[in-house]
């Protein structure tokens, strides 16, 4: 198979004025609000290229014959060059992630549930609200958003929830972590990898946390003038949270959500495979065969993918946790 890619700057096909400087084009997918990422390098040992201008749009297409993977579409943030001899790298950020994202907010959102706050969120930049059904119904009494950036805000709120935010093709999604369906209930495709296809790997599993055996989360109970605890998983040994949460719901969601990632971050992966795969992406199932059974029994979510395009390859790169 041979690699092919197709790129588009501000709605013009540039892929055969670019072929003969092209030397990669690298797309990172990361989970979370964080922006995708892509690199172009290109060689001009004649210093004969112009560089491009920031601002431009660059729609990425990856992957073999006529069979091409949209991979995002970016605008130009940054152009350097090195040398000798010279070589020019393009990158840019998600094109989703552009207008007023850093802006530190204020806002206090009352009796309200989550669906009800993402979408609040989502109108300010335009965007789809996509969340699950589950997290979409659950209410919060209280909740200060101060000094803080919309992705800053949704990524707490992830965590409190065990849930991750992702701002995707103009969609905000908000689904739990791991989650193996579409927001419409279609399972997602699990990326089958085998041993066989891997240049390299690296596995670890420890106890990060030590022998806690649960999380316990405080709230205040203002009746009885006291704090309480709400707990996840079994205790004689409890993580405590250091906030106080205003309501035993919210603390017990709030534990839940860290005793799950606990028992995630226990065992991590990573894997870099040849004859890159651009439909793999950041979230989604993996199943992984041919490595020893300590790897193989586990379910696993891909974690940051990295695909590296050029003539003379494609790899894929990834990382992954234990999916609970």
């Amino acid at each position: 198979m041979i690699p092919q890619y197709r790129i588009i700057a501000d709605s013009i096909d540039v892929t055969a004025r670019m072929e003969k400087y092209l030397n990669k084009v690298r797309v990172i997918d990361k989970p979370g609000v964080e922006a995708d990422e892509c690199e172009i390098e290109l060689s001009d040992p004649d210093g004969t290229l112009n560089l491009p201008r920031r601002g431009v749009r660059l729609q990425v297409y990856l992957g073999y014959s006529d069979d091409l993977i949209d991979k995002g579409t970016f605008i130009i943030d940054q152009v350097t060059e090195s040398g000798p001899p010279d070589i020019v790298t393009v990158s840019g950020c998600s094109a989703d992630f552009q207008g007023p994202f850093k802006i530190q907010r204020e806002e206090s959102y009352n009796g309200k549930t989550i669906g009800q706050i993402l979408t609040t969120i989502a109108k300010r930049y335009d965007l789809i609200p996509a969340i699950e059904d589950g997290l979409a119904g659950i209410l919060i009494d209280h909740i200060d958003q101060t000094n803080e950036s919309d992705p800053n805000f949704l990524t707490r709120l992830g965590k409190d929830y065990d849930a991750i935010a992702t701002i995707k093709a103009g969609r905000l999604l908000f689904t739990p972590v791991g989650y193996n369906k579409t927001i419409s209930g279609i399972a997602l495709p699990t990326a089958m990898i085998r041993r066989d296809q891997s240049t390299s790997h690296h596995f670890q599993i420890a106890d990060r946390e030590g022998t806690f055996s649960g999380v316990r989360a405080k709230w205040r109970d203002h009746n009885g003038n006291r704090t309480r605890y709400s707990t996840a998983g079994t205790g004689d040994n409890w993580k405590t949270l250091k906030r106080i949460f205003p309501n035993a719901i919210t603390a017990y969601h709030a534990a839940k959500a860290e005793w799950a990632r606990m028992q995630r971050g226990q065992a991590t992966i990573s894997v870099t495979i040849a004859n890159g795969d651009p439909s793999i992406h950041a979230g989604q199932p993996l199943h992984l065969s041919g490595w020893r059974q300590d790897i193989t029994g586990i379910n696993w979510v891909s974690g940051e993918v990295s695909h590296s395009w050029s003539e003379g390859g494609a790899s894929t790169s990834l990382e992954a946790v234990t999916s609970i």
